[in-house]
C-alpha cells in the first residue's frame, strides 16, 4: 500500500512505464488512526465523485461508519490511485459541525426541525408562488453529478408537472462551448481520445488545461509516461506556469486574447505540409473556412502575437519549420516537435523528436 504525504506529493510516487505498455497498479490507501485493512469489518465498492476522474475505490466501514479507502487497482481508470480529495475527503462525514437535521427559517434565526415540516414549508411556499405568479416563477438549477435516471425525472417534475421552462444544470453551462466545438470538429460532442491513449501517445499536447491540479490521477498517468523509458513530448499551451508547464517539453505562454492567432499558425503548418487528410474536410467541413485562415497565419507570424520572446518559444519557433532527422523517413516530418532542456531558461537548445525512431537530437546550438 503507498502512502506517502499527498498533501506535499499530490500525484503520489511514480510508477515508470514505456510507451505501448499497460499503466503500472498501484494503491492508495488511507484509513483511520490506528486502523488497519484487517480491523476493517467490510470494504464497500464505489467511485470518487468529487475529481473530475471518477476514480474507482472502496469504502473501509467500522462499527457502521466510514473509517477510510483505498483505491481499486482492478479499475481500467485509475489502476488504484486515488486523488487527494479521494483520500481524504470522508473524514468530512464524521465532522460534528456537520447539518443532521433540516434547518428551517424562523424570525430571522435557522432552527432545527424535523423532516415533515421542512417539506410541508417547501411545499407551502412553493403553491403561494404558482397561484401568484405561475410556473415561470419557479427555476432548477441542477448539479453535473445526476445520472440519466435522475435527471429524467427532474425534467418530469419540472416540465411536466410544475410546466416551467426555466430549467438549466451546470452540466450545459460548463461544457456548452466544448460541445458545440467538439461537434463541429470532430462531427462528435463525446471526447474523441481516451484515457489509454497516454499509454501510447508520441507527443502530449495540453491547451490551457491545469490537468496537474484538476484531474491529479491522470496528471500522474503522464507523468509515469514521462519518467519511463520512452517520454512522449510535452506540449503546454497556458499563459501560466504551471505544474504542467514546468514537465512540459515545450511551454507557450499565449498573450491575452492571442489564442486564434496561435491556432492560425499552427493550422498554417498542418496545410503547409499537407498533413491534413480528405476524410478530414468530408467529416468536419468547418475545416475547410478555418484552413483558408490558418493558410495566412504562417508560425512567423502567429508566435510572437501570441506568446512572449522567450527561449522556450524562440525553441517552439524553430521547431515549426525545424526538418527532421537525417535518420527519420520523409513521414517523421508530421511527428517532430521541439524539446527545450527543462529547468534551463536562460539556454535555448533545439531538439527534434522522431516518433517514428525514437531519436531525440539537437538541432541548433544553445545560444
Amino acid at each position: 500500500m503507498v502512502t506517502p504525504d499527498r498533501i506535499a506529493q499530490p500525484w503520489g510516487t511514480r510508477t515508470p512505464y514505456g510507451a505501448g505498455q499497460d499503466w503500472p497498479q498501484r494503491i492508495d490507501q488511507y484509513l483511520a488512526d490506528g486502523l488497519n485493512p484487517e480491523s476493517v469489518d467490510q470494504w464497500v465498492q464505489s467511485a470518487a465523485v468529487l475529481p473530475l476522474n471518477g476514480d474507482g475505490l472502496d469504502i473501509a466501514v467500522k462499527d457502521g461508519r466510514i473509517v477510510g479507502v483505498r483505491g481499486r487497482a482492478v479499475d481500467r481508470v485509475n489502476h488504484g490511485r486515488l486523488d487527494p480529495k479521494d483520500l481524504f475527503g470522508w473524514q468530512a462525514n464524521a465532522s460534528p459541525d456537520r447539518l443532521t437535521t433540516p434547518l428551517i427559517r424562523r424570525d430571522g434565526q435557522l432552527r432545527p426541525c424535523d423532516w415533515d415540516t421542512a417539506m410541508d414549508a417547501i411545499v407551502q411556499h412553493s403553491r403561494e408562488l404558482l397561484d401568484k405568479q405561475g410556473p415561470s416563477a419557479i427555476g432548477f438549477y441542477t448539479s453535473g453529478q445526476l445520472f440519466l435516471e435522475e435527471y429524467y425525472i427532474q425534467a418530469i417534475v419540472a416540465h411536466g408537472a410544475i410546466g416551467t421552462n426555466h430549467v438549466d444544470g451546470n452540466t450545459r453551462l460548463c461544457t456548452a462551448t466544448a460541445a458545440e466545438a467538439l461537434k463541429e470538429i470532430f462531427g462528435c460532442d463525446g471526447q474523441p481520445g481516451s484515457y489509454t491513449d497516454v499509454d501510447h501517445a508520441d507527443v502530449i499536447a495540453l491547451f490551457g488545461h491545469n490537468l496537474a491540479e484538476t484531474q491529479t490521477v491522470l496528471w500522474a498517468r503522464m507523468l509515469d509516461r514521462l519518467a519511463g523509458d520512452t517520454p512522449p513530448a510535452n506540449v503546454c499551451v497556458d499563459p501560466r506556469l504551471t505544474p504542467v508547464a514546468r514537465q512540459a517539453t515545450v511551454h507557450l505562454a499565449p498573450l491575452p486574447g492571442t489564442n486564434v492567432a496561435l491556432m492560425n499558425g499552427l493550422l498554417h503548418e498542418i496545410i503547409a505540409h499537407d498533413w491534413s487528410t480528405a476524410t478530414t474536410s468530408t467529416r468536419t467541413p468547418s475545416v475547410s473556412t478555418s484552413c483558408a485562415t490558418g493558410w495566412r497565419s504562417s508560425p512567423h507570424r502567429a508566435l510572437p502575437r501570441s506568446a512572449a520572446s522567450t527561449p522556450t518559444t524562440s525553441a517552439a519557433r524553430q521547431g515549426f519549420s525545424a526538418p527532421p532527422s537525417d535518420c527519420c523517413p520523409p513521414c517523421c516530418r508530421a511527428s517532430t516537435s521541439p524539446i527545450k532542456p527543462p529547468r534551463q531558461p536562460s539556454r535555448s537548445t533545439t531538439f527534434t523528436w522522431c516518433s517514428a525512431c525514437s531519436v531525440n537530437r539537437a538541432a541548433a546550438s544553445c545560444r
